[in-house]
């Protein structure tokens, strides 16, 4: 016997009732509690002693009756009642509850109402955090202006979205299984393969590399791939987490910059910058190796642009230009300033070479020009020089000067070679 003068079987199990935080109570035939645990005083603002002998429609009011009563009736009648409901306190405080109406049968008859209520309001607003966090991650993802995917370590898509199959030339809702490698060019494939064995190596934290990627149209595009590793995330499996970026746009934006750059707008040939740039980098290249350069002048040019105006001049410039480029292939043309261009020979290069190749220049540059619907007659003064020292401002210098020397002694000698040969 326990010091209450309970036994001690019902002591016991009546501290165990009242120490389970679900409230658990039991219901006579006639809806009258016979017994309920400490856990309702918080939810019914009761203690036990007070809902003792109090019929089930005396604690179950209002909002609360309407929501609860239908199923302890099914109850009574026999019937099994497991739900989830959303119930009000006594404090106004809304609360998600688990409960089961369970009927006491003996016999085949309902003698009573076992009831266990749990409180799974944390439990609920968990799932529903984590429902509202994956919907809206899910609309983000098919929202989103650029693509992304999250793949499996082996490189296998567990969801791409709309603006990736897009991207590489699916419809955006086309039922589609991607993987990483999924329309990334042969020549890029490399790269991305290298890339991918870096992130899942951990030798990196992230790979964003820029890479060409050919649709299934077969246009060639640049996309910009961004990457991660999320560890574990995925069932406890790694998983890859990707952006995609097409920057077509702004590639063919930086081709067309650069081209501008060391290109003269006019004729197309390269620029001044240029010639110095591609001096310099086959002097570092190619240490000790012959460069040779022809300079060009166009006699009486200036007489075009007085007499015809500029338009006339550009377009004789455009025709020189394109005669050049005709009779010098394969070496590079430049145009120099004004009407100034220079010819650089960098392979096989002999003082014959560029002998032959300063005869040749002159040669197609003498003669007659369209404009205005007639034509101006035109010589050019050739200079040429080849060395496998110096700078490039050297270089061009020299010849610069053989073709003034040039012009100085041979002028109207058309067809003469240069006499500069060293």
């Amino acid at each position: 016997m326990s010091d209450t003068g309970a036994p001690d079987g019902a002591y016991r199990l009546r501290q165990l009732i009242d120490r389970l935080p679900a409230m658990v109570a039991y219901w006579d035939g006639d809806l009258r509690n016979v017994v309920a645990n400490e856990a309702h005083r918080q939810f019914f603002g009761k203690t036990p002693a007070e809902i003792a002998g109090m019929h089930i429609t005396e604690l179950l009011v209002g909002e609360l009756g309407e929501a609860s009563l239908p199923y302890v009736y099914a109850a009574m009648a026999g019937q099994d009642q497991v739900f989830e409901k959303t119930l009000t306190d006594h404090n106004g405080v809304t609360r998600h509850v688990q409960a089961a109406y369970l009927p006491d049968l003996v016999d085949g008859q309902v003698r009573g109402l076992y009831v266990q209520v749990a409180d799974v309001t944390e439990r609920v607003e968990a799932e529903r955090a984590r429902d509202d966090a994956q919907r809206l991650f899910q609309i983000s993802m098919d929202n989103a202006p650029f693509g992304e995917a999250v793949f499996t370590p082996a490189g296998q898509a567990l969801y791409a979205n709309p603006a990736l199959r897009q991207l590489v030339g699916h419809r955006p809702h086309d039922e589609v299984v991607l993987s990483c490698r999924d329309g990334v060019h042969p020549d890029d494939l490399a790269v991305a393969e290298r890339d991918w064995c870096e992130l899942l190596g951990g030798s990196v934290p992230k790979v964003s590399t820029e890479m060409r990627y050919v649709r299934r149209d077969g246009a060639t595009i640049w996309v910009q791939r961004i990457a991660v590793l999320v560890p574990a995330a995925h069932s406890g499996t790694d998983i890859v987490v990707a952006q995609f970026r097409d920057v077509t746009a702004r590639r063919n934006a930086e081709a067309c910059l650069a081209r501008l750059a060391e290109t003269d707008p006019l004729t197309g040939l390269y620029n001044r910058h240029s010639l110095v740039g591609r001096i310099t980098e086959y002097r570092t290249t190619r240490t000790g190796a012959w460069v040779g350069a022809v300079f060009i002048d166009l006699d009486g040019f200036k007489q075009v642009n007085d007499a015809h105006g500029h338009v006339a001049g550009d377009a004789v410039l455009e025709a020189a230009a394109r005669r050049l480029r005709a009779a010098v292939t394969p070496h590079s043309v430049y145009r120099f300033g004004g009407d100034e261009f220079v010819v650089l020979l960098v392979d096989d290069v002999t003082e014959s070479a560029v002998q032959r190749v300063a005869y040749n220049v002159r040669a197609v540059l003498n003669g007659t020009y369209p404009v205005d619907g007639g034509e101006v007659t035109l010589t050019a003064s050739v200079g040429w020089a080849c060395s496998r020292t110096g700078d490039a401002a050297a270089l061009i210098r020299e010849a610069d000067i053989d073709m003034y020397r040039h012009k100085a002694r041979s002028r109207g000698a058309a067809g003469a070679l240069p006499d500069g040969a060293r």
